[in-house]
């Protein structure tokens, strides 16, 4: 098969084209021809190197949604057919030809779904439903930030917030990009770069603070605007660090306020299989009925997975940058 592939870390121009062998479907697998891979900001953490727990084995295939057609089926796997269209969190690399999936957390694409979107929602859309419903807890008539609401992630939380009733106050650059985070609903829009975000955030809610905020950028001055702009007994979910390994904060706020901080990754592992399974249901249900909008920003050639790279460290893309192998 084609692949995508890194033989060592660096800039945008590290990744190698060529073949590679191809993967095999082992029990409870499936097979799956990929059609359209998502990228994500952690793949750019993982080729370029820079934090020493994310390491690779040459030849390393990057990526992990991926939507495409099944090509053979693993010894045991029923209720899935050759020819059926699915999307899924891949096992091996998605940059690729062929990759292999779980069969029990594959899905099929809905029928008013294309690919390239239901690639956006693999493990993107899983996330942003366990953010605001399971660790933020967002209910009607609550008030809610969303840092970074023009990424994969935050635009399908944005939805998913509005859909639970909530106010959503949503963080973005540039006004191609509120524009868009205006357009899937958010109530309103602070500019990351050219506003105060503490300030507009309390201005918003009439000094009262949001109840909850999502967060994936994890920078020290949006981290202190956050719980500076949170009510007493606020919220904040921290599921990435996009721009910091490390955050600090003064004790005395989160005490005196009575703000809990909150991580968004990982699950009790007596409990993660079956919350995974009520999520994806969930999502695939909002998404069958058309209530939530994917954004695919652009769609590239797998051999210019480079480009793709260079533009999501710029920050460019509004939603997700899809390669098509």
């Amino acid at each position: 098969m084609k692949a995508a592939y890194l033989q060592e870390t660096g800039g945008h121009d590290v990744f190698q084209y060529g073949d590679l062998p191809d993967p095999v479907a082992g029990p409870g697998e499936l097979l799956v021809r990929v059609r359209a891979a998502a990228v994500n900001h952690v793949d750019t953490v993982w080729r370029s190197g820079i934090r020493p727990y994310f390491k690779i084995t040459p030849p390393h295939v990057l990526g992990y949604e991926a939507a495409g057609e099944i090509v053979a089926l693993g010894a045991g796997v029923t209720g899935f057919s050759v020819g059926d269209n699915v999307v899924a969190r891949t096992k091996t690399g998605a940059y690729a030809e062929l990759a292999t999936m779980d069969a029990a957390s594959t899905v099929r694409v809905p029928a008013n779904m294309s690919l390239e979107e239901a690639a956006s929602l693999a493990t993107t859309g899983p996330t942003a439903f366990r953010m605001v419903v399971r660790r933020a807890a967002v209910r009607a008539g609550e008030t809610v930030l969303i840092t970074a609401a023009a990424s994969g992630t935050g635009s399908l939380m944005v939805q998913i917030a509005k859909a639970a009733g909530a106010r959503v106050i949503a963080t973005a650059g540039g006004q191609r990009k509120r524009d868009i985070v205006l357009g899937l609903g958010a109530d309103a829009v602070i500019d990351h770069y050219e506003e105060d975000v503490a300030k507009r955030l309390l201005e918003l809610t009439g000094g009262q603070g949001a109840d909850a905020a999502i967060d994936a950028v994890a920078s020290q001055p949006l981290f202190d605007a956050i719980l500076t702009g949170l009510r007493p007994g606020g919220r904040v979910v921290i599921y990435g660090n996009m721009v910091a390994p490390q955050l600090n904060f003064t004790a005395r706020i989160v005490f005196s306020k009575g703000l809990s901080i909150i991580g968004g990754q990982g699950s009790d592992p007596r409990t993660a299989a079956s919350e995974a399974e009520i999520d994806r249901a969930a999502l695939m249900v909002l998404a069958e009925a058309g209530s939530l909008k994917v954004l695919v920003d652009r769609v590239l050639p797998l051999a210019q997975v480079g480009e793709a790279h260079r533009a999501m460290d710029a920050h460019e893309p509004a939603g997700k940058i899809i390669l098509a192998p």
